[in-house]
């Protein structure tokens, strides 16, 4: 079975105080999304697309022609980076997996045994999340006696559903012919008017076996938001070859 990564990589990071794109951001003196990249190489995927936007050359220039580029050219919300890619991958049959292009912690095992929970399972999609204390900003999984009904985003969560503990990290493993069918109906009403991709965990949790893989440490779906997160994840791999 063919398997494919997406990369989303298009943002400016404003919060990073930088005019690098967000995703070229240097850890430790690697661009972030080369760990991604590098990740899913070691995992055996057979194609790697990168969503680039703003400043693209550079994300092109640090890559070095390793992946396939796609271009978002406005930023209308991840679901529309994904949609990006439609030329290059509808049609296609195997495995796709979406990943943050600012999450660097994600490696090769997490990768690997993902996949295989999505194949064991026979899943149709897969959310990979973990357990957060404090879980601000992050879209809360919701279910209903059990099962997974939707992923909801924080800025339009109540009260009640922002004190569920289990978060999306933003990667998913989905069966690829599901895909683009589930983005066609993914609508931008919502408080930001982006095209969510968490909106496809509803458009096919009725019909199709949708689930998630629980990452214990939570240390490994780190994402990089501002300098201090910088920090955290330098730390993390300066004293420990991997997550």
């Amino acid at each position: 079975m063919m398997k494919y990564a997406i990369i989303l990589a298009a943002g400016k990071g404003t919060r990073m105080k930088t005019d690098l794109p967000k995703c070229a951001y240097p850890i430790n003196g690697t661009p972030m999304v080369e760990y991604i990249v590098n990740s899913c190489k070691k995992s055996g995927i057979d194609k790697i697309l990168v969503v680039v936007g703003y400043k693209k050359e550079y994300i092109k220039s640090v890559l070095n022609g390793t992946v396939e580029y796609v271009l978002q050219e406005e930023q209308l919300g991840t679901a529309n980076a994904v949609m990006c890619t439609k030329s290059s991958l509808e049609g296609k049959e195997g495995l796709c997996l979406i990943f943050p292009g600012d999450m660097p912690l994600i490696n090769d095992k997490i990768i690997t045994k993902l996949i295989h929970y999505h194949q064991q399972q026979q899943n149709d999609l897969t959310i990979v999340t973990t357990m957060l204390d404090t879980p601000d900003g992050y879209g809360r999984i919701y279910r209903e006696q059990g099962k997974i009904k939707k992923i909801i985003e924080a800025a339009d969560a109540t009260p009640e559903i922002l004190d569920i503990r289990e978060v999306n990290s933003g990667l998913y493993c989905v069966d690829m012919k599901l895909l683009f069918a589930a983005l066609t109906k993914v609508n931008n009403n919502n408080k930001k008017n982006e095209y969510y991709l968490t909106d496809i965990v509803e458009i096919l949790a009725n019909d199709y076996n949708v689930d998630t893989f629980v990452v214990e440490d939570c240390k490994c779906l780190l994402g990089i938001n501002d300098l201090n997160s910088v920090k955290k994840v330098e730390e993390i791999l300066k004293y420990q070859s991997e997550c």
